[in-house]
């Protein structure tokens, strides 16, 4: 009996344990299998993302493909500016017209005048550039006296407040092609009185284009040798006067960062449809040395050829004008010397003197309708206050004296031409 009430238990007790451990095992077993299923689920959900993701990749790539510009790429970087240039000239000759002759800078005297004013656009990219300028003041109307007035279509009722609208494209590493209208390429001063050394410009600069219309390519040639190439309407026109194409050619070496040679060419039928045509050939040389940072150098020789159109030449006498018969069809021809210096003693102060000597007896380019044609020597000296990059206060003193009396003095003519200018400029 008391056997049996031991194994009684034992079995009861055995059971219980067996009983819990199937328990444990089937409540253990329950979330094992949750997690493999949530397992699953979440590598489904990622697999599901993740072909969203490459999908939107995907358009997103195709968007790119039909619109490769990016959005800083679609930022123009365009630089607008503006320059004054006012002036006051007390002439010792008193002209009675208050106008000068032989010259486009500083027109007006003995009264305040605007030299030349403009605004301007610019835009300078490593694949497009351009400038666009709209322009006022005494020298341009002296400068575009020569433009045409017959031309319907040719915009030459505007064409003197553009001061440059050209746009260009590079073709290479360092190849540039602009066309439109630009400044010319001829000569060292600059039509911008404030990128000068004194305040009036040179006579072989007032007689060389100021601006011209057509193409130009340029570029370097190596480290030290750059070129330009142009195609124009004219010599210092944008309306073209015949049916001929002009053109010419630069070329610079800078054999030291301190030394600079240039070489500019003009070549082009300057007379208009209905006269004979007379080829132009114009050269210029130019030097610039700066041995220390506060001093320059420069020089330029001219010399230019113009074919005569027949043999008879109109020369101007004492008596009168008179036709002589040459024997042959020989070239005018005029030749020009520049010097300057530029000092600069305070870091605020500069001068600058220009010497000049101009001959052209033949009247090949200037015209005075007297004997000895213009043949013309000066000196310039300009003093610069300078006490900011963008303002520019000049105070300059003119001296030139020709052959003949060919300048206005009062109310009759004089053979020389003295002046004292007062400017201040303000560039931006």
């Amino acid at each position: 009996m008391p056997k049996f009430f031991f194994l009684l238990c034992v079995y009861l007790f055995s059971g219980t344990l067996f009983s819990q451990d199937v328990k444990t095992q089937e409540t253990s077993g329950k979330p094992k299998g949750k997690a493999v299923q949530s397992k699953e689920e979440n590598l489904k959900t990622d697999v599901q993302t993740s072909s969203e993701t490459k999908e939107e990749e995907e358009e997103g790539s195709k968007k790119e493909e039909l619109n490769p510009k990016k959005k800083d790429d679609l930022v123009i970087p365009i630089q607008f500016g503006f320059f004054i240039d006012g002036y006051y000239n007390a002439s010792l000759n008193r002209p009675a017209s208050k106008e000068l002759l032989y010259t486009t800078q500083a027109t007006r005297t003995n009264e305040y005048n605007i030299n030349l004013a403009y605004l301007d656009a610019k835009v300078e990219t490593d694949k497009y550039r351009g400038r666009f300028a709209v322009q006022f003041g005494t020298s341009v109307v002296a400068n575009y006296s020569g433009e045409g007035t017959t031309g319907k279509t040719s915009n030459e009722t505007s064409i003197r407040n553009m001061q440059e609208a050209y746009g260009g494209v590079r073709l290479g590493k360092s190849t540039w092609l602009d066309a439109g209208i630009y400044f010319g390429h001829l000569g060292y001063e600059s039509w911008i009185s404030h990128e000068n050394f004194v305040y009036t410009r040179a006579f072989s600069l007032d007689y060389v284009p100021y601006y011209v219309s057509g193409a130009r390519l340029s570029g370097k040639i190596s480290d030290k040798v750059s070129y330009q190439l142009h195609l124009n309407n004219g010599y210092q026109v944008v309306t073209d006067n015949n049916k001929d194409i002009s053109g010419g050619f630069r070329l610079e070496w800078n054999p030291l960062g301190n030394l600079m040679f240039r070489w500019n060419t003009f070549i082009g039928n300057e007379q208009p449809t209905t006269t004979p045509k007379e080829t132009r050939y114009y050269n210029n040389f130019i030097a610039e040395w700066k041995p220390f940072q506060r001093l320059t150098l420069a020089s330029s020789f001219d010399v230019a050829y113009q074919e005569r159109a027949s043999r008879e030449d109109l020369v101007y006498t004492s008596e009168g004008p008179i036709y002589i018969r040459r024997d042959g069809t020989a070239f005018r021809q005029i030749y020009v010397g520049n010097l300057w210096l530029a000092y600069r003693f305070l870091p605020d102060w500069r001068i600058g003197v220009r010497l000049e000597r101009y001959l052209d007896r033949e009247q090949m380019i200037v015209v005075t309708n007297t004997k000895d044609g213009f043949q013309t020597s000066g000196a310039t000296a300009t003093l610069d206050y300078n006490p900011d990059p963008a303002i520019l206060v000049r105070f300059t003193y003119q001296y030139r004296r020709s052959m003949d009396s060919i300048y206005p003095h009062e109310n009759n003519t004089s053979k020389l031409d003295r002046m004292f200018i007062f400017s201040l400029s303000l560039k931006i």
